[in-house]
C-alpha cells in the first residue's frame, strides 16, 4: 500500500493562525508607519491623541484579545470568529484616530472571510460576506451620525479587499466540489466496469463449465445401462467440471471481499490464460468434442487481459 504523501507545510498551518498572524502583522504596519522610520524626514501617520495613551493601547489589546479568540474559533464556529474578529478591527481602529477602518486594521477579516468563503456552506459563505459589508457600513454611518469625517476612499478599498478575499475562497469551493464531484464519477465508473468485468468472467466460466457438465450427464444417461463404465468415467468428467467451477466462483468471491487490490487488474492472476489452452482442449475432448490444438509462432508473456480475452475466445469457439 503506497502512502500518502503529506501536505505542504503551508497547507498545514490552520486557518485561524492565518488570521492572528494577519492581525499581528497589520499591527505590527501600524506602528511602523507612526514612527519616523530611518531615511524619513517624518512620520508617514500621524499617531493619533490616544495612540501612545494608556487608554489607547488598552483598546489595542482588547481588540488584540478579540481577535484571537476569534481566531481559535475560525474553524469550529465560522460566523461567531467573523463576528469577534470584526469587533477586533473596530475597536483597533478607535485609537488611530482615523476617519476610516484601514486595511491592516482588516486584513484579518480578509482572511477569516476566505476561510469561511472556500470551506463553508453557500448561506454561511453569503451570511459572513453580508456581515463584513454590514460593519463597513454601520461604521461609515456612525462616523457620519456624529458629523465626523469619513474616508470614503479609504472604506471602499477596504471592501474591495473584502469582495476579493470572498471570491477567491468561493472559487476554491467551487473547485473542491467539482474534484468531488469528479472523483466520485471516476469511482462509479470504475466500479461500473469491474462489475461488467466481473460478469463477462462468471458467464465465460459457468456457461462453459455448464456445457461440459450437460454434455457428460447426456452422455451418461445414454450408456448408463449398458456401459456403465463409460457412464461413470462420464459423471467423474461432471463432478471435475463442477468442481473447477465451483474453485473458480470461490476464488472470484474472494477477489471481491478483498479490501485493497493489489497492483495491475484486480483479480487477473488468478484468471486463466493460453496456457490453460491444453487443458481446455482436453477438457472438451473428454466430454465428447474433439478438440486439436496448435501453436504457430513464438509463445511469449502477454498482458493479463489480452492473455484472458484471447483464452475466452477460444473458450467461447470452442
Amino acid at each position: 500500500m503506497s502512502a500518502v504523501p503529506p501536505s505542504p507545510l503551508l497547507r498545514r498551518v490552520p486557518p485561524g493562525a492565518w488570521a492572528a498572524l494577519a492581525w499581528c502583522a497589520g499591527t505590527a504596519f501600524t506602528f511602523l508607519i507612526r514612527m519616523r522610520l530611518p531615511g524619513e524626514s517624518m512620520n508617514s501617520a500621524y499617531p493619533g491623541v490616544l495612540f501612545h495613551r494608556w487608554d489607547g493601547r488598552t483598546t489595542l489589546a482588547l481588540a488584540t484579545a478579540l481577535t484571537l479568540v476569534g481566531s481559535g474559533l475560525l474553524r469550529r464556529r465560522p460566523l461567531t470568529a467573523l463576528v469577534l474578529v470584526l469587533a477586533g478591527a473596530v475597536l483597533g481602529t478607535v485609537p488611530l484616530s482615523v476617519d476610516a477602518i484601514p486595511v491592516p486594521q482588516f486584513l484579518s477579516v480578509d482572511v477569516a472571510l476566505y476561510f469561511i468563503a472556500a470551506t463553508g456552506r453557500r448561506g454561511v459563505s453569503l451570511t459572513a460576506a453580508g456581515l463584513v459589508f454590514a460593519t463597513l457600513t454601520a461604521y461609515l454611518s456612525v462616523r457620519l451620525a456624529h458629523a465626523w469625517t469619513i474616508g470614503t476612499s479609504t472604506e471602499l478599498a477596504v471592501a474591495m479587499t473584502a469582495l476579493v478575499a470572498w471570491l477567491i475562497g468561493n472559487s476554491a469551493h467551487q473547485a473542491r466540489e467539482h474534484a468531488e464531484a469528479g472523483r466520485a464519477r471516476t469511482a462509479a465508473e470504475a466500479v461500473t466496469a469491474e462489475r461488467l468485468r466481473i460478469a463477462r468472467e462468471l458467464h465465460d466460466m459457468v456457461a462453459h463449465s455448464i456445457g461440459i457438465v450437460a454434455l457428460q450427464a447426456g452422455a451418461a444417461r445414454r450408456v448408463i445401462d449398458t456401459q456403465p463404465t463409460g457412464a461413470r468415467d462420464a459423471l467423474r468428467e461432471v463432478e471435475l467440471a463442477s468442481r473447477e467451477t465451483l474453485s473458480g466462483l470461490r476464488r472470484m468471491l474472494g477477489a471481491l471481499r478483498q479490501a485493497e487490490l493489489r497492483d495491475g487488474a484486480p483479480g487477473f492472476d488468478e484468471m486463466p490464460g493460453l496456457a490453460d489452452v491444453d487443458r481446455l482442449a482436453a477438457t472438451t475432448t473428454a466430454a465428447g468434442v474433439r478438440v486439436d490444438v496448435q501453436w504457430r509462432g513464438e509463445r511469449r508473456p502477454l498482458p493479463p487481459e489480452v492473455d484472458l480475452s484471447a483464452y475466452r475466445i477460444i473458450q467461447e469457439a470452442v
